[in-house]
């Protein structure tokens, strides 16, 4: 009787640790990614296509052809004779002057000055409470008007969440929560000024006077008076010749076609309420059975892409849950969507199940999105589904943290 009184007080001191003084959350880095090995890679879309085909096909045929046979000849003959022609005759010389020109040295000067600005920033801030404590009363929140707050010397846009409620047992519960999305920095900008400068130069310039003329000369030409005699017959003969029958057939052919792209990248944030999963043999805040509320976002990196290549978008999308069963009873695969979407580089699915069996610690819910172009990202977690409402504590403690095999993550961001 009495170790029962024992572990009835240490249960109660340990609720009133975890919900009044709640403490930090499970917050390590419990999203993973497979990142391609590869910088491209090659969809092969090769293919049987009808093609004309060339076929070479003929046969042999005697002809009996006529010839003509030339036996034309050319008589040469001419005489000399003396002939007047112009011809042009090139000279001058350079005339030395001076002048003066203008050396623009304007130019353009590279400035800066300091400007405030604000750029994406991805910080959450807790105010009288760890992301622990926001997680077990978030359902109390309400969304307020987004603000401009300073931590820590900084500027920052947020969202701002609430808490203020007062639960049954007595006592209040007042906690905010920032989301910052925007931080406000110095920059240096830079910025070119053009600078106008000069001066004169004086220099010795010269010019070519030209004197060309043209002169009449004498020389001795070849006047040619040769004639050709056109002659010949016609001879016949019998010739063996090909005659082509070669033609187009349409003939089934195998294309081998393909083209490089580059791997999906970008960031991926998960959304899990609550952060306990349990069977739907429970029973929730509202007597309904159990459930878990799954949210998958993804803003892809169009940045990197290659020429010529179309903006990456998300068209297919799978997820399913490995659940591994207590007592050696194997793998339990639950499919939590599955389907084509209408392709975008951004966007959001949402999606509800509801376990039939409890999953050790191993247990892993995978997140598969395939692009337009058959890229694929693969986002994976440990996801437990936990049968048992309380933690069960021994007498002496426990060395384990109860995140580790309840599950207990609610939101991640991941980069890949």
């Amino acid at each position: 009787m009495k170790k029962i009184l024992k572990l009835k007080l240490f249960l109660a001191i340990f609720v009133l640790t975890v919900f009044l003084f709640p403490g930090e959350l499970f917050s390590e880095s419990w999203l993973k990614v497979d990142i391609p090995e590869e910088e491209q890679t090659w969809i092969d879309t090769s293919h049987w296509e009808n093609r004309p085909v060339w076929v070479e096909t003929g046969y042999c045929k005697d002809t009996l052809r006529r010839e003509w046979v030339d036996t034309s000849y050319t008589v040469n003959r001419g005489y000399w004779d003396t002939e007047s022609y112009n011809v042009w005759v090139t000279s001058g010389y350079r005339h030395y002057y001076t002048a003066s020109r203008w050396i623009n040295t304007s130019h353009w000067e590279r400035r800066w000055r300091n400007v405030k600005t604000w750029v994406s920033a991805n910080l959450t801030i807790y105010v009288r409470c760890s992301s622990y404590g926001w997680s077990v009363y978030s359902f109390a929140s309400s969304r307020k008007r987004d603000c401009i707050i300073n931590y820590k010397g900084n500027r920052y846009k947020a969202h701002k969440w609430v808490i203020d409620y007062r639960p049954a047992r007595g006592g209040r519960v007042y906690a905010v929560k920032y989301r910052c999305y925007r931080k406000e920095v110095a920059v240096r900008r830079y910025y070119n000024v053009w600078v106008t400068s000069g001066y004169r130069q004086y220099y010795t310039a010269s010019r070519w006077i030209d004197t060309s003329h043209r002169e009449r000369r004498t020389r001795k030409v070849w006047v040619d008076t040769s004639y050709t005699v056109s002659q010949g017959y016609w001879n016949e003969h019998v010739d063996r010749i090909w005659v082509d029958t070669s033609h187009f057939e349409n003939r089934a052919v195998w294309v081998e076609d393909g083209y490089y792209t580059s791997p999906i990248s970008g960031e991926v944030t998960v959304e899990k309420n609550p952060g306990y999963i349990f069977t739907k043999w429970h029973q929730d805040y509202n007597g309904e059975e159990c459930s878990m509320d799954l949210k998958v976002k993804w803003k892809l990196d169009n940045s990197k892409l290659l020429p010529g290549e179309d903006e990456k978008k998300i068209s297919y999308i799978y997820i399913y849950e490995e659940v591994c069963r207590y007592k050696s009873r194997g793998i339990e695969k639950v499919t939590i969507f599955k389907g084509n979407i209408p392709p975008s580089s951004k966007g959001s699915i949402n999606t509800t199940t509801k376990f039939e069996h409890s999953g050790s610690e191993d247990s892993m819910l995978h997140i598969y999105l395939y692009g337009e172009n058959g890229e694929s990202a693969h986002i994976y977690f440990y996801n437990p589904i936990n049968v048992y409402r309380s933690i069960n504590i021994g007498l002496v403690g426990s060395s384990s943290d109860a995140n580790t095999w309840l599950g207990g993550n609610s939101y991640g961001t991941i980069q890949f």
